[in-house]
């Protein structure tokens, strides 16, 4: 197996032992590992289960094994191995990494530009695919080509993706869905907690209320381009925030578009407010010692008696974290 030529670096990084690595399709798993390669001293074999030509499956001589899209149709060798699989599954004694799409500070180390408002303006134009830096003027083809290999229903898929941010309850989307399609309503929970399993979509539950509708959030936010027009610059950009915030315990309330209750700390996204609206808002806001106000490029000074408020444009909000 040849390398690329062009490998960028991500955040996380390997080392040479038994490693799983989990995630969706075209997140970065595959050149992860090649990213280790380019500087691995040793012999390695590298095996990719999505093709169906026959195997070379004799390991002597070999110090890393690589297999990547792997079904389990063949026992792990006895060797320092790297397993790749887009289902989010576990091995006993592999460390186990989740990975996904590119996220702003990442985007900004691949990107070209030291004008950091020129990033984002790409980072929302592009998703967080990291091979769209050289497929930038394919990425609706791209997209597309890869909503086709997801394994999953694709009505189904189609609706979360083209609703990211808007509040549903599952039975509420059941109902839409089995108005268009042949659907069962055990079929369709089961669907969609493979997608939730595997982290194609999340969910994001009201704050002390987890029968209320949920906010729903895709691994890449530009998946929403293809699959309605109607463009609500809202939605795609908490997307973004949410991929920011995923590790952590994350609500929404009435009042915030994220609530982060170990922190006490609001988060309202309001791509492009002013100080009149910004004010309107936090006057509805309690229960909290911070909120964050992330605009797209606006900052502004705004006092509060109440908590404290700060107005950040996104590039800097992420960066500050």
């Amino acid at each position: 197996m040849q390398l690329p030529k062009k490998i960028l670096d991500r955040k996380v990084k390997l080392s040479f032992k038994n490693t799983l690595i989990t995630g969706p399709k075209r997140v970065g798993k595959t050149f992860l590992v090649f990213n280790f390669l380019k500087n691995f001293k040793g012999k390695y074999k590298y095996i990719d289960f999505s093709d169906h030509r026959e195997k070379d499956l004799d390991f002597s001589g070999v110090d890393l094994v690589v297999l990547d899209n792997y079904d389990f149709q063949i026992p792990i060798p006895d060797k320092t191995t790297f397993i790749i699989s887009n289902k989010n599954i576990e091995i006993e004694d592999f460390e186990k990494i989740e990975l996904g799409g590119l996220d702003f500070e990442e985007f900004f180390a691949f990107d070209n530009t030291t004008n950091i408002n020129q990033t984002f303006d790409r980072f929302l134009r592009l998703g967080n695919f990291p091979k769209l830096f050289s497929e930038e003027y394919f990425k609706d083809e791209y997209l597309k080509e890869t909503f086709e290999l997801l394994p999953y229903n694709k009505k189904i898929l189609a609706f979360f993706f083209a609703h990211l941010g808007e509040k549903f309850t599952l039975y509420q989307i059941y109902q839409i869905l089995k108005k268009e399609m042949k659907l069962s309503k055990d079929s369709f929970y089961k669907e969609t907690n493979e997608l939730l399993k595997n982290k194609i979509i999340f969910e994001v539950n009201k704050f002390e209320s987890p029968k209320s509708p949920k906010k729903f959030f895709a691994y890449n936010f530009a998946f929403k381009s293809i699959m309605t027009n109607r463009k609500n610059p809202l939605h795609i950009f908490e997307n973004i925030i949410f991929l920011e915030l995923n590790k952590k315990e994350v609500y929404y309330k009435d009042t915030l578009s994220f609530y982060l209750p170990e922190e006490k700390r609001g988060i309202l996204v309001l791509p492009f407010a002013n100080e009149e609206i910004a004010q309107e808002k936090l006057k509805k806001v309690t229960d909290v010692e911070k909120v964050d106000i992330i605009t797209i490029s606006n900052e502004f000074e705004i006092t509060n008696d109440k908590f404290e408020v700060e107005v950040t444009p996104f590039w800097r909000w992420r960066f500050a974290e």
